[in-house]
């Protein structure tokens, strides 16, 4: 009771209201205005709401067909993703990086040939899995591998806007070759992601405002692209040195080395665990793989004519002891006869070839033998006590001098045909059918195109992807020349195609304004 004798009104329970930045549990929340602002930002910045349901699109359709690819492995497998798969097992069941189990002969090479990415990668999916599971595997990389569209519309849309970006997400999220790679064990599909996010990151780093630190990220990339691709480590230090020139041009002594040293410290930070590994497991020093011995003689084998898959069978030709010998290890499956391939006579269906192929019994493609059994034996008979790739190294080089030294213009011709080879050809039998074949050439002719006008406006892109292009080439031209290395660069073609269209169709519409003016008289 109060003190006048009346009784105390009760008042109402007051209800807590939450401020406009909270939601009803008091966690703050983003503003509808924050949001409606972001929106209009990734329209503005993606060719407005259709740009953004296009990219979502093409984004999709990357996801859903490597998904395809993925789920439904792909048969035959190539030796190279059955090696990779059975590493991947070794270092989940075991911790070691060997191939455990019978496999053909075809597939027999030493484990420290193949680079250590791919494998450690899928190894880490089976432990955080729980078994070997490749299926699970290859979706994970499906994933992975469709995000190189993705930056390829990044890249894209920093040369020449939205619409260049979206041309290159296109041709990335369908073309064939990444395709059906996606649906092996292979390198190329997710060192396609690493290194067009890897140029992309340097193009961020690179952009006005950035201190060093910036330049820890496409260092790391690079890294773990060089461990998926080991000739990515060459490429890798080209670049360092060509971001400490523009450093220096830029900033001088003071800072200018730093971006590259950052770069090239996240590189090593990344690498050096596999490098000690192996200097404990080979006892030599090995920053990543080993087999550079083998590229580099099959590479500069002249009579092979540019042609990897026809080394192994000229070697044969030439080498009558190491036929026999292998004959001997491993009788043709077909015929049963002690040859390294079937006897032409004895071919069901009957084979055409030309007479000096018949006379010599043999077929240009080696059925059953890898090339590496060809040149390891090889190597040993010509430098017993020798380490087969040591050897090969030695022999390379040699031969790679005697090449230029007694056939200039023969050697000219060869590496012209490798270079060519390339570029000119698309990976995978799919992409020799006439009309993916000229998409190829017409993509790439495209790309090129798109590079020599971005050097003409003298755009810092233009250095760090020619810096690549040129590096690969030239790594093509001295090593084995295969397609499967601009398999991986198809990301940074197809951004500067996208370039290019655009630069073309509007200098088109320039000069037909031009034409259709009025002439005053």
């Amino acid at each position: 009771m109060a003190a006048s004798g009346e009784p105390q009104r009760r008042r109402p329970a007051q209800v807590a209201v939450a401020p406009k930045d909270e939601n009803a549990h008091g966690r703050a929340s983003v503003p509808d205005h924050v949001v409606i602002t972001a929106m209009r930002g990734l329209e503005a910045r993606n060719g407005g709401r259709a740009g953004v349901t296009v990219l979502c699109a093409i984004l999709l359709v990357a996801v859903g067909l490597r998904v395809h690819f993925a789920w439904d492995a792909w048969n035959p497998q190539v030796p190279d993703a059955r090696a990779y798969a059975r590493i991947a097992r070794s270092l989940h069941q075991d911790g070691t990086f060997t191939q455990r189990g019978p496999f053909p002969p075809r597939d027999v090479q030493q484990s420290s040939n193949y680079s250590p990415g791919l494998p450690l990668f899928v190894a880490g999916i089976y432990e955080v899995s729980g078994g070997v599971h490749l299926r699970l595997a290859r979706l994970v990389l499906a994933a992975v591998g469709a995000l190189a569209a993705l930056f390829a519309y990044l890249i894209g849309r920093r040369l020449s806007g939205p619409g260049a970006g979206l041309i290159a997400a296109g041709v990335v999220a369908g073309y064939p070759a990444l395709l059906e790679y996606q649906g092996m064990l292979m390198t190329e599909p997710l060192a396609a992601t690493l290194l067009s996010g890897a140029v992309l990151a340097v193009l961020w780093a690179s952009d006005p405002g950035r201190g060093p630190a910036a330049w820890a990220l496409p260092g790391a990339l690079l890294g773990a692209m060089s461990l998926v691709r080991p000739e990515y480590l060459g490429v890798s230090v080209l670049l360092a040195i060509v971001v400490a020139a523009r450093g220096l041009v830029r900033r001088g002594r003071a800072g200018g080395l730093a971006p590259a040293g950052v770069l090239m410290l996240a590189l090593v930070v990344v690498i050096a665990p596999w490098t000690v590994r192996n200097a404990i497991v080979l006892d030599r020093f090995v920053p990543l793989s080993t087999g550079g011995g083998q590229v580099l003689f099959a590479g500069t084998y002249l009579p092979s004519d540019g042609n990897p898959q026809k080394v192994g069978g000229e070697v044969l030709e030439r080498n009558p002891s190491v036929r026999r010998y292998l004959a001997e290890l491993h009788p043709s499956p077909l015929t049963g006869a002690t040859s390294p391939r079937p006897l032409l006579s004895q071919a069901v269906p009957p084979v055409e070839v030309a007479p000096r192929e018949l006379l010599s019994q043999r077929i240009l493609v080696p059925d059953s033998i890898s090339l590496e059994k060809i040149l390891t034996t090889l190597a040993i008979r010509r430098h017993p006590g020798q380490g087969s790739d040591a050897a090969l190294a030695q022999m390379g080089r040699a031969q790679l001098w005697r090449n230029v030294r007694d056939q200039p213009l023969r050697t000219a011709g060869f590496t012209l045909r490798k270079v060519t080879r390339i570029w000119a050809r698309g990976q995978r039998d799919v992409m020799e059918e006439a009309g993916w074949a000229v998409f190829h050439a017409i993509l790439v002719i495209l790309g090129l195109t798109g590079l020599a006008l971005l050097a003409l406006r003298r755009r810092w892109e233009a250095v760090v992807i020619g810096t690549i292009f040129f590096a690969i080439t030239a790594i093509s031209a001295v090593l084995v020349a295969s397609p499967r290395r601009v398999l991986v660069m198809i990301p940074l073609v197809a951004a500067l195609a996208g370039f290019a269209l655009l630069e073309l169709a509007a200098r088109v519409r320039a000069v037909r304004a031009r034409s259709s003016r009025p002439v005053t008289v």
